[in-house]
């Protein structure tokens, strides 16, 4: 049996403003979906996520919770790991994207920085360290 994936969903007021930001500016690859959908999926190497704008999908209670909490702000970060971290933080610092907190050293030994999207958002990149030889 394989094991379980976690394929978190952040929730956006405008999906073509967000797959814009995610694919031309995160990096991320459109996998399904796209700008004039209600679900899409995107990946960044082995992260995957679901971006999705409010909808009468789901039942009424759901759906009037999910526009109430769009914009609000959480304290849950994603982490995504990033093998080009260095790089990428300069690509994200050069094109204005908000830095939560900068690239540094963490005590427990990987290297890593948190932004935040147009929909406030948190994704944490982050890098372990290389073995030991």
């Amino acid at each position: 049996m394989s094991g379980y994936t976690v394929i978190p969903t952040i929730r956006v007021k405008d999906m073509a403003e967000a797959l814009n930001f995610y694919e031309n500016v995160l990096e991320f690859k459109l996998e399904r979906g796209g700008p004039t959908e209600v679900n899409s999926s995107i990946s960044r190497g082995d992260a995957r996520m679901m971006v999705e704008v409010p909808t009468d999908m789901y039942s009424e209670g759901y759906n009037a919770a999910i526009a109430k909490r769009i914009g609000s702000t959480s304290p849950m970060a994603l982490y995504i790991e990033a093998s080009d971290l260095e790089d990428f933080y300069g690509r994200l610092t050069e094109a204005g994207v908000t830095i939560v907190d900068p690239l540094a050293d963490r005590p427990w030994g990987q290297s890593e920085f948190t932004i935040e999207d147009l929909a406030g958002n948190w994704l944490t990149f982050w890098m372990a360290p290389a073995p030991e030889e």
